[in-house]
């Protein structure tokens, strides 16, 4: 699917800025995140198979925890999509938006 046919605007993060998910005990780093999804890394564990339920909280760096309950959608190499039940509140997606593109100009 090409970034035209995307329905939510996706965030992605540098490495050192990257939220984390807290599921099952473990955390994962976060790669983007959108109104309805996010994209991890499943860092050599064994990923769950899509169609699979997941629950936990997304941690973002400046504090703000937002729980989560998702279904994961595609795994691709190390990677996870998860589809999440409830939207990510706006006012966190635009405070990590301001954020970003006020520290790092050009990664955005």
């Amino acid at each position: 699917m090409d970034q035209e046919q995307r329905q939510y605007h996706r965030i992605r993060y540098p490495l050192r800025e990257q939220p984390t998910l807290l599921w099952a005990g473990k955390s994962y780093a976060v790669i983007e995140v959108s109104a309805r999804g996010l994209r991890y890394r499943s860092s050599g564990r064994t990923p769950p198979l899509p169609g699979s339920s997941v629950r936990g909280a997304l941690r973002f760096r400046r504090g703000v925890q937002v729980n989560v309950e998702a279904k994961v959608m595609r795994v691709q190499d190390e990677e996870v999509a998860l589809y999440l039940c409830d939207e990510i509140p706006f006012t966190v997606l635009m405070a990590e938006q301001r954020y970003l593109h006020s520290h790092y100009p050009m990664w955005s």
